[in-house]
């Protein structure tokens, strides 16, 4: 596996050229906001995701990962679809209209976790999602 020079290794704290933005209910982005950061992730909530518009606000500028709740982050969501970003979704339950709905994503860009979620499992995503882009950008 090759590692590009900014890519989280494990155990160890840097920053990364991209950021994450967090696009859920103030609640919890504050939470996920505050472990990231002491991961060394850098983030960013989105205030009001019913507003938002990646591409009119840039909110999307230098992303490297977005994480959202469903049904709550889903309209951005599909305003993201062309810009091929990883994305975290967290769920509350699982069904098959649920399913349906999240066909639309790019599976290998796209995780689904199911709430409350276990934050070191959650930690070792966002670490493999954002390992996934860096190894995505040019050297």
């Amino acid at each position: 596996m090759q590692w590009h020079q900014n890519c989280l290794v494990p155990h160890i704290m840097q920053t990364h050229n991209k950021k994450i933005l967090i696009a859920d209910e103030s609640g919890f982005s504050r939470v996920c906001a505050a472990i990231l950061e002491k991961e060394g992730y850098e983030t960013n909530a989105v205030v009001d995701i019913h507003q938002a518009d990646p591409d009119r606000d840039g909110s999307c500028n230098n992303v490297g990962l977005v994480i959202t709740s469903f049904p709550y982050g889903i309209r951005f969501l599909e305003k993201l679809k062309s810009r091929n970003i990883p994305t975290i979704i967290l769920l509350d339950a699982m069904n098959n209209d649920i399913l349906l709905k999240l066909e639309q994503f790019d599976k290998t860009l796209s995780h689904c976790m199911i709430k409350p979620i276990d934050y070191h499992k959650f930690r070792a995503l966002v670490s493999q999602a954002m390992s996934r882009d860096c190894a995505r950008e040019p050297q």
